[in-house]
Order: C-alpha cells, then structure tokens, then sequence
C-alpha cells in the first residue's frame, strides 16, 4: 500500500514508512503534548510535495493557528495565497453535514484544491452531539467513512483530559473506528516529565511497538529513542523494570 509522510522523520519511522494513504489517524494527547503541532507539521509535508491539503477547526480561529504555526517558521498564509490550503472555522455539526452532502462545501474544497490531506481539531467535539454511545460510535464511523470516501487521507485530534496518561471510560472508542491510532504523552520518570509517543493501532501495516520520547522544537515534533528498562508508561509514570 502506498505510505504518506507525517512530515516527523522518526514517526515515519515507527509507521515503517508512514501513514497508509486515504487512511484515517486518530492523534490523541492532553494539551501541550504537541497535537496540533504534529498535525500540521503533517499538512506542510504534503504541501511542500504539492498536495493541497483542508484544515477545519472546531475552538480555534485560523488566527491563532497562524500564530502557532510562525513559531516553527511555518507561515500558513503563504500557503493559502498559493492555493494549497484552506483553514475553516467550523462546529461539529455544520461539518458532519457538509459532508453527508456529495456537492457539500467539503467535497466542493475537495474538487476546487484537488485536496489530499486533512486535518480535524478535535473529534472530541463530537462528544457533545449526544449522550448515546451506539450514536457516537455511529457519528464517528460516518465521519471517518466520508473521509475515505473524499480520498483524503486524515489526522484527527483527540483530546485526553489525563494530563500524566490514563483513559477515561469510552475514550478509545473512536480507536476501533480508525485506521490508525497514535497516542502522546508526559511521562513522569526519575522525577523528571517527559514525552512519549506511541502506535497502537495500524490496519494494514506493521508498526513499531515501543513507546519513544519526542520533542517540541522549532520546526515541529522529533522523534528519538525508546524508553527503556521501565514499566507504566501509559500510566504516566514509570517505575524500573
């Protein structure tokens, strides 16, 4: 199958190649952990290949996506006056029905950008449309089927409110529904906080299993080497093996 970028070298790496293309990716992490960083360092990498690619945003405005994005020397305008993106301020809602509608607004970006990529903060959003579990778990397989319908392949963030790891009851739901399922986050080891980021879930594909530290510098997320000789690390802290 062919591999897309994520644009981060050592997630590349871990995805043995990248993301499956017209895949969906689930991206979950607490605030801070670099979610939104990674996602766009996923879009810049396709637009630099000249892939155009749609950014929708349902509690940030494309302002302060601007201003993120400058901080890594990434300049968001540039590639709009270019023609290879497009960032919309949404709701949950008014997006899941844009793209029920096959001559909707997205399959219209689609079509006029020649689109490849997307990316989707946050689906967590979805969990305020109903109460349901059986609905949201439907809510969340039509998003991801129209998605892969459109060709597009697609990063969803994924808020976790668990600062140092964990889940609540019902988190990983959406898992099941995706692709491909990455998680981020601090890790409390030897009295020092760190982060790590691992693949859990990759249809299709093998994957590396470890849990790898990464950091937040200019230019986007980097990957480095496994964690090694400790045990709860999804927990958020860590012990000796």
């Amino acid at each position: 199958m062919s591999k897309v970028s994520t644009g981060c070298e050592g997630l590349d790496k871990m995805l043995h190649g990248g993301l499956v293309e017209g895949y969906c990716t689930v991206l979950e992490g607490s605030a801070g952990t670099g979610k939104t960083t990674l996602g766009l360092q996923f879009l810049i990498d396709g637009m630099k290949k000249g892939e155009p690619a749609i950014a929708i945003t349902f509690e940030e405005f494309p302002e302060q996506w601007y201003e993120h994005a400058l901080e890594h020397g990434w300049d968001l305008r540039e590639w709009e006056k270019k023609g290879l993106l497009h960032i919309s301020f949404s709701d949950p809602q008014t997006f899941l029905d844009d793209l029920e509608d096959l001559d909707g607004r997205i399959a219209g970006l689609v079509d006029e950008l020649g689109a490849k990529r997307i990316l989707v903060d946050s689906v967590s959003h979805f969990e305020r449309l109903t109460d349901d579990p059986s609905l949201l778990r439907r809510i969340e397989t039509e998003l991801v089927n129209a998605l892969k319908r459109e060709g597009l392949t697609s990063i969803l963030l994924k808020e976790n409110p668990h600062v140092l790891g964990g889940w609540d009851k019902g988190d990983t739901r959406i898992a099941f529904v995706a692709d491909a399922f990455v998680t981020l986050r601090y890790i409390e080891s030897q009295s020092e906080i760190k982060r790590g980021i691992s693949v859990l879930k990759m249809r299709g594909s093998d994957h590396d299993k470890s849990i790898r530290q990464y950091r937040i510098q200019t230019g986007g997320v980097s990957v480095g080497e496994p964690f090694q000789g400790v045990l709860g690390l999804f927990a958020g802290s860590t012990q000796n093996s």
